[in-house]
């Protein structure tokens, strides 16, 4: 989460020190959005292992944060996105 965080406010203060630079941010931005969601999905995940099938009851909040977490994988940029985006900069990169 740590990781997550930091990385979200980082991008989050640069969106806020460099207005006319928005439009470059997209790519950190969509990264901000990948690490937090798939740590988040990580975390959850692994508290529903070790509480077992009682995690899964509606009555239980951590049902509600699996719902919630896994809902960020449906909204934009999608994983596949990122990475690409990432790889494509990567590639470009190395060929200079």
């Amino acid at each position: 989460m740590r990781t997550a965080r930091s990385l979200l406010y980082a991008v989050a203060d640069r969106w806020d020190r460099e207005k006319e630079d928005r439009p470059a941010l997209k790519p950190e931005l969509g990264l901000a959005k990948y690490v937090a969601t798939n740590n988040a999905i990580k975390i959850v995940d692994l508290a529903m292992r070790i509480v077992g099938a009682a995690s899964l009851s509606r009555k239980r909040p951590l049902e509600r944060y699996y719902r919630d977490v896994r809902a960020g994988l449906h909204n934009p940029p999608m994983d596949s996105t990122v990475l690409h985006t990432f790889a494509c900069a990567a590639l470009s990169e190395t060929s200079l």
